[in-house]
């Protein structure tokens, strides 16, 4: 079996799954910027029982993507054994279970960050897809510092004699998923607790905060998820700030180069899909986030939210370029720090 997860130079910084966002072009773009590996949209055990015709596209990928790696979720054992087997059969490089997403959605139906609060059955779904893979692929899991009553020492301790790949953890609670300041020690403390590799998630917003993640957790790497809004070069930031102490900032102009290549990226999806429109109105709010900050973003977010081609994006670009001053499209834009 290749393990991806330890092959990989540490500290991995990679990009994590994220729903209605990392797809093919999204992950295009940041494994452009040198992401270690890469991940589609998680996607449901249940869609791939039933070939959901929308969840199997959602796993088309490029051979240029590798690593890649498939996140599924749900509840049942017996769908997780189904679909495990189906990723593997597919070629990716590795199988992670979702058991951190908070959306009421996953959680209401007994999946994502709920099975936390449900120890018998998250061990009796990593066995499964341990079984599955038949140690083809390695096995990972995502997951949260705690749901409910539940704490993720529990859980570390209840799978740390598992041949696990890596375990992510993402230092916020179930009931706060995104707001308030991410619990390191909960990281650093169930790496001291498992023997496989364990890498932080929600506190890599910058080069500064992952360095600190990185250095007080001991993690084996990084993942990054909302970060990349608008900043798919925040992985290289990273990786030159841990390397050198320094990064730098891109300009405007880089910017829009950026925002040129990712619609690119978009318009060559397009081939997979008989409506080909659709990549770009998925990719409308993505356009949205490149030009926060700036002087007449609002505007500019307007025209970019009903685009529907590479030429269309073209257009606004090079509006954007001509009314924009030179010392204004040559100096860096410093992002925002989260989202």
């Amino acid at each position: 079996m290749r393990n991806v997860w330890a092959e990989l130079p540490k500290p991995l910084i990679y990009m994590a799954p994220m729903s209605g966002v990392t797809n093919l072009a999204y992950r295009k773009i940041v494994k452009h910027f040198g992401a270690d590996i890469v991940f589609p949209e998680f996607v449901s055990t249940y869609a791939l029982h039933y070939n959901s015709a929308k969840t199997i596209d959602m796993l088309r990928y490029e051979e240029v993507e590798r690593p890649i790696i498939a996140q599924i979720f749900g509840s049942e054992p017996e769908y997780f054994r189904e679909a495990a087997k189906m990723v593997v059969d597919m070629g990716f490089d590795g199988v992670d279970i979702n058991f951190g997403c908070p959306a009421p959605k996953v959680a209401k139906n007994g999946g994502g960050c709920a099975l936390l609060g449900d120890l018998p059955r998250s061990r009796a779904i990593i066995e499964a897809t341990l079984e599955a893979v038949e140690g083809k692929v390695p096995v990972s899991v995502k997951t949260r510092v705690s749901y409910r009553d539940t704490h993720v020492r529990e859980f570390a301790h209840l799978i740390k004699d598992l041949p696990l790949a890596n375990l992510c953890i993402h230092g916020r609670p179930f009931e706060k998923a995104y707001v308030g300041a991410a619990n390191l020690d909960c990281i650093k403390e169930v790496k001291q607790i498992v023997p496989f590799m364990v890498t932080a998630s929600g506190n890599a917003h910058t080069p500064e905060a992952a360095k600190h993640t990185l250095d007080y957790t001991g993690a084996d790497g990084v993942a990054l998820a909302r970060a990349t809004f608008g900043r798919p070069w925040i992985g290289k930031q990273i990786r030159d700030y841990l390397n050198t102490g320094t990064y730098q900032e891109p300009t405007f102009a880089e910017v829009l180069d950026v925002m040129r290549l990712h619609a690119k990226f978009v318009e060559e999806m397009c081939a997979g899909y008989e409506d080909v429109q659709r990549p770009f109105i998925e990719m409308r709010k993505v356009l949205g986030w490149y030009v926060h900050g700036i002087p007449g973003a609002s505007q500019f977010r307007a025209e970019l939210v009903r685009v529907s081609s590479l030429d269309e994006v073209d257009t606004i670009l090079e509006r954007i370029r001509t009314t924009t001053t030179p010392e204004l499209l040559h100096a860096p834009i410093a992002h925002p720090k989260s989202y």
